[in-house]
């Protein structure tokens, strides 16, 4: 028999403030990163084997910078998700409450 399903709603919404500042320090990351990748552009040359090198490097660089950038945005959504889910448990639980209440009293 399964004990059931337990939120703590107020630890859930202390805990999506936390995403804000995850989110500020992947947006740092990635701002670091571009500009480390800025800086190199063309470092290996411009002859046949820095073009390979770049040809085999830059892409991935490429998608690493975007993923970090889109990291930020998921990351402070998903603080607001979890903020919006511990009101809606809260306000849960103060409606089983109130339920009970009026059940007892009835």
């Amino acid at each position: 028999m399964s004990a059931g399903f337990e939120a703590d709603a107020d630890r859930l919404a202390v805990s999506s403030g936390d995403f804000g500042n995850l989110a500020e320090r992947a947006a740092a990351v990635a701002e670091r990163l571009e500009r480390a990748l800025d800086g190199a552009h063309g470092a290996w040359g411009d002859g046949p084997v820095g073009q390979a090198i770049a040809a085999s490097h830059v892409p991935p660089a490429e998608e690493t910078l975007a993923g970090l950038r889109s990291l930020s945005g998921r990351l402070t959504a998903f603080g607001q998700t979890v903020g919006a889910a511990a009101g809606r448990y809260r306000g849960s639980e103060e409606d089983a409450q109130q339920a009970i209440t009026d059940t007892a009293q009835g």
